[in-house]
C-alpha cells in the first residue's frame, strides 16, 4: 500500500463487475479509494458491496461532469491530509497490480533531475481501435505524436488522459482547480496546456500501460478508425474545442490544429454517422455556444 497516494474514482451508472475489479486492484495499493458519483441510479446496489474497506464514496446527487466531480475529489482528499498524490481513474478503467508505484517510482526520478511535474500517465492501448495512443507535444507547431521506442522510458507531453494519471497535489496549488465550465471534454487537454502555461511539465511514461475503451466503438473508415460517442459528446466536443480557442494561454498552433481536425470530423461523421442526423444537430449547436462563450451543462431549452 503507498501511504503517499490517494485515488479518486469518478462513476455514473457504472458497471458493478468494472467497478469492483478497478476496487479490487486499487486497494492494496493506495491509502484509500475516494469515489465520486454523478448521480447514479444504482448507487444503492454497490456502494456498501465493493470488496475494499478503504473506500470514501462521495453522492454528488446529480450529473456534476467530469471537472467538477474531480474537484471535488481533489477537495475531499485534501481534508483526509495524508496524501502527496492522487491518481484519478475512471469507473472502467484496468490499471495493473502495480500501477501507482510505478507511478510515483517515475516522479521521484524526475524530482531527482529538478523537473518540474504537473503529471504523469501511463501508456494507453485504445481498446476499440486497436492500437496504443500516442503522447501529444507541439513543436515548432507541429505535433509530434510519441510512440514507445527501445531504450526511452518516459517522454514529456502537452497534456495527458485523466484516467491514470497521478497529480501531484502541489501541482493543483500551482495551476489550479479543472475547468467546471467545459463539463466533460477537453478538460484534460485545458488543464495539461495550462499546467504547461504555468512551467510545470506533464509526463507520459512507456513502462507503465493500461487498457482503455474511448467511446462506443470505432468508426471504420479507410485505414482510419475514430471513436464513436453519443450525439451529446459531440456538442461537448466542439464547444469546448472553440471555447478554449478563446483563451489566451493555448497555444495559437494547437488552435489552428484543432480547427482543422473539427472541419474535417464534421464532415466525416456528416456524411458516414449512423446518427449523422443526430450528430450534425449537436456539432452545430456545439460551435454555436462555443462561439458565444457559452459554457457549463448542455441546456437543450429554446434560446
Amino acid at each position: 500500500m503507498s501511504l503517499r497516494s490517494d485515488a479518486i474514482v469518478v462513476t455514473y451508472e457504472p458497471d458493478v463487475t468494472a467497478l469492483s475489479s478497478l476496487v479490487s486492484t486499487l486497494s492494496p495499493q493506495v491509502n484509500r479509494i475516494v469515489i465520486v458519483d454523478n448521480g447514479s441510479t444504482n448507487l444503492n446496489d454497490w456502494r456498501h458491496n465493493l470488496p475494499a474497506s478503504n473506500i470514501h464514496v462521495l453522492d454528488q446527487g446529480i450529473n456534476t461532469g467530469i471537472a467538477a466531480a474531480l474537484n471535488t475529489g481533489f477537495r475531499t482528499v485534501r481534508e483526509f491530509g495524508t496524501a502527496e498524490f492522487a491518481v484519478l481513474f475512471d469507473q472502467d478503467s484496468s490499471p495493473s497490480n502495480a500501477m501507482v508505484d510505478q507511478l510515483e517510482g517515475h516522479h521521484d526520478e524526475l524530482a531527482r533531475q529538478h523537473r518540474p511535474v504537473a503529471q504523469i500517465g501511463p501508456y494507453f492501448f485504445e481498446q476499440n481501435r486497436g492500437h496504443y495512443l500516442p503522447f501529444i507535444e507541439f513543436a515548432y507547431g507541429v505535433p509530434r505524436r510519441k510512440h514507445a521506442h527501445d531504450g526511452v522510458n518516459w517522454t514529456t507531453a502537452d497534456y495527458l488522459i485523466t484516467s491514470g494519471a497521478l497529480v501531484p497535489l502541489r501541482a493543483i496549488d500551482q495551476v489550479g482547480a479543472l475547468d467546471e465550465t467545459l463539463f466533460i471534454d477537453y478538460v484534460d487537454i485545458e488543464w495539461g496546456l495550462r499546467a504547461k502555461a504555468a512551467g510545470l511539465q506533464s509526463y507520459g511514461v512507456y513502462d507503465v500501460r493500461m487498457h482503455h475503451a474511448i467511446g462506443e466503438k470505432a468508426l471504420k473508415l479507410a485505414a482510419l478508425r475514430i471513436a464513436m460517442h453519443k450525439p451529446i459528446r459531440r456538442y461537448y466536443y466542439y464547444r469546448n474545442a472553440l471555447l478554449l480557442c478563446r483563451r489566451r494561454y493555448i497555444p495559437i498552433a494547437w488552435k489552428i490544429h484543432e480547427i482543422a481536425r473539427l472541419a474535417i470530423k464534421f464532415w466525416i461523421f456528416a456524411l458516414f454517422s449512423r446518427r449523422r442526423a443526430a450528430d450534425v444537430g449537436m456539432m452545430i449547436k456545439g460551435m454555436l455556444d462555443g462561439l458565444r462563450g457559452r459554457g457549463g451543462e448542455y441546456d437543450n431549452r429554446p434560446r
